[in-house]
């Protein structure tokens, strides 16, 4: 009865004429849960939606996991994106074939090569490790599918265009980040970090983003904060001294990963929160806190509360959400945020 009960509040606050209205101005955002969807038939199977990348052309990219598997499951779908429609993102297509889920994948980013062209960099959950062309193709120039065996549950990885190699994380195990040749995947040697809460540590290295300088920035869900890293992937030192790494401390947020945009990124928070950075001189590392607000009980109770992914749209207008199955009885989700204040 209870569950019933929540089931009509949440219905009526979906279909109703009011809008739903999250955050606080200059951070309020409509929600919109019908603003993007995997086609008809798909959807049911997913068990986890994990990773959000927009390609320079404002396409969207969505990767998932789906345990029930046919040889129509695919682990990747794009979305062509159309500002200010009653749909803004639109089922375009799927890329790869069924073998791309085979394991759980876990993290996805766009990067940008030297010459221009972008590269979808997909990160499973165990040993592999695939860069192709935003059409799904591996064998291209700087593309590649790999097995790593030192990734014993990676989590995420990235590339920063003043890096020489790709930066990939074994962040649910080892906790060392490993560089990867950027055109055949091989390990270049180097791995950096390991498991705790202290110096060059983090205690499940979630996601890996990049900064306005090309710095990486590790979303360090179990210590609560966010740590910098070079293009060379050596951790910053803060001014503090030695063995203090330059560092954003994030209190009562699971930030699974931090997406930057000109001045601003958003954190998406396992429990059920997402956060938004804006610059800041007070910091050390440039940035602050400057918005965090929780999902509301009625939304958490149908499932929107396990947020994995987040990114912005390719002008800022919406954040694009991933939600992680948290709980057995709900199904992940995925959902749009129209920011109101639309200034970027």
């Amino acid at each position: 009865m209870k569950f019933f009960f929540t089931l009509l509040i949440f219905t009526s606050l979906l279909y109703s004429s009011e809008k739903i209205i999250l955050g606080q101005a200059p951070w309020a955002f409509e929600f919109l849960p019908q603003a993007i969807a995997l086609p008809q038939g798909h959807h049911p199977n997913v068990q986890d939606y994990h990773g959000v990348a927009v390609d320079s052309k404002g396409r969207v990219y969505i990767g998932y996991y789906s345990k029930k598997a046919t040889k129509e499951t695919r682990a990747v779908a794009r979305f062509s994106y159309h500002p200010d429609s009653d749909q803004p993102f639109r089922f375009d297509r799927f890329l790869g074939d069924s073998t791309w889920n085979d394991h759980r994948l876990h993290g996805l980013n766009i990067i940008n090569l030297a010459n221009g062209e972008e590269r979808l960099l997909i990160v499973y959950n165990k040993q592999k490790v695939i860069l192709c062309d935003l059409e799904g193709n591996i064998d291209v120039p700087n593309g590649f599918k790999i097995l790593n065996k030192n990734f014993k549950k990676a989590s995420d990885g990235n590339y920063s265009p003043k890096s020489k190699n790709i930066a990939v994380y074994d962040g649910y195990a080892s906790n060392k980040l490993y560089e990867l040749n950027l055109k055949d995947g091989h390990e270049h040697g180097h791995s950096h970090g390991a498991k705790g809460a202290g110096w060059n540590q983090t205690n499940t290295a979630h996601g890996v983003g990049l900064d306005p300088k090309g710095n990486y920035v590790i979303a360090d869900r179990g210590n609560q904060r966010l740590l910098w890293r070079d293009p060379d992937c050596k951790a910053l030192v803060s001014k503090k001294g030695e063995f203090h790494p330059l560092e954003l401390k994030t209190p009562g947020l699971e930030v699974c990963n931090v997406q930057f945009q000109g001045d601003k990124a958003v954190l998406p928070c396992l429990n059920a929160r997402l956060a938004f950075l804006g610059r800041s001189e007070k910091e050390e590392c440039g940035w602050e806190i400057a918005s965090t607000f929780k999902m509301p009980r009625e939304l958490i109770a149908q499932g929107y509360d396990g947020i994995h992914d987040a990114n912005f749209s390719v002008d800022g207008k919406y954040v694009i959400v991933a939600v992680w199955q948290r709980r057995a009885k709900t199904q992940p989700r995925l959902f749009v945020l129209k920011k109101l204040d639309t200034q970027n």
